[in-house]
């Protein structure tokens, strides 16, 4: 017998849409996730955070799909605990760290490799919820160019963070996504959340106009442009709220049960 979800996916971010204010997945939300998946829908998260950063809430959802990490730069099934893909930055954008620690005095800069965040220049910032669950180190190895490097995030006030995004392309030659207001990340190169959903969409033989997708900031921007049917939160930037098939609850009044309500009116 078919279940009325069958086909459909949802993808969503976490900070500022399936977390509350409190980094918490309401209870809302994980009992709206089980009915959902229980009815034949599929379910997943596309997140900025490194995978280990991600583990304390994927604990208490379901996911039968691999989740996004490092805003797309890794695919992760959780369940088998496997990396699907990965990659990493090049030379020249490893290069970046340092000059951007030299030409602005307040940033914060800190290089993720793996489960490990490198604080290369310290502004008080990196001591902060997701990163307390990876391995902080303040000491910056001498063979830390020889590593492979997931992303690069500057962290800064939010006026700070709006001069560096507006500027970045013009002063770097490279692309930076803001991912949430005190920060700016580098990623490898052809590295994003929709260029990730693809990938799986393709791998798992996905129905794209049944992949809904859900995120607040711009570095869910490519995630929702190749979404079959797009969601911000209400506290959702602006910018990003132009480009969502719809707005619905802000991350405080649990968005999944929203979208589940839409899907079942509209099927």
């Amino acid at each position: 017998m078919k279940n009325k979800f069958d086909g459909y996916v949802i993808f969503s971010d976490l900070d500022g849409t399936l977390l509350n204010d409190n980094k918490e997945v309401s209870k809302e939300n994980k009992k709206a996730i089980e009915y959902f998946i229980e009815n034949g829908g599929k379910f997943s998260i596309a997140t900025g955070r490194a995978i280990d950063s991600v583990s304390k809430y994927i604990e208490s959802v379901k996911t039968d799909l691999p989740i996004i990490t490092y805003n797309g730069g890794t695919i992760y099934d959780y369940n088998k605990k496997k990396i699907i893909s990965e990659k990493v930055l090049d030379k020249d954008k490893k290069a970046l760290a340092c000059k951007i620690a030299d030409d602005y005095e307040n940033i914060g800069v800190e290089i993720y490799v793996g489960k490990d965040v490198y604080v290369l220049k310290d502004n008080g910032m990196s001591d902060r919820q997701a990163t307390r669950l990876l391995n902080l180190k303040y000491d910056v190895p001498e063979n830390i160019f020889n590593l492979s490097w997931n992303k690069i995030t500057t962290v800064g006030k939010i006026g700070l963070m709006d001069e560096v995004e507006s500027e970045f392309y013009n002063k770097y030659k490279t692309k930076a996504i803001r991912s949430g207001e005190c920060f700016v990340e580098i990623v490898p190169d052809n590295a994003s959340k929709g260029d990730a959903l693809n990938e799986i969409i393709k791998t798992y033989n996905l129905d794209k106009k049944k992949v809904i997708c859900a995120g607040d900031n711009m570095n869910d921007l490519e995630l929702l442009m190749e979404a079959g049917i797009s969601f911000c939160p209400e506290n959702a930037s602006n910018e990003v709220k132009k480009y969502a098939n719809h707005i619905t609850v802000n991350n405080n009044e649990h968005i999944i049960p929203n979208i589940i309500k839409w899907i079942e009116t509209n099927l």
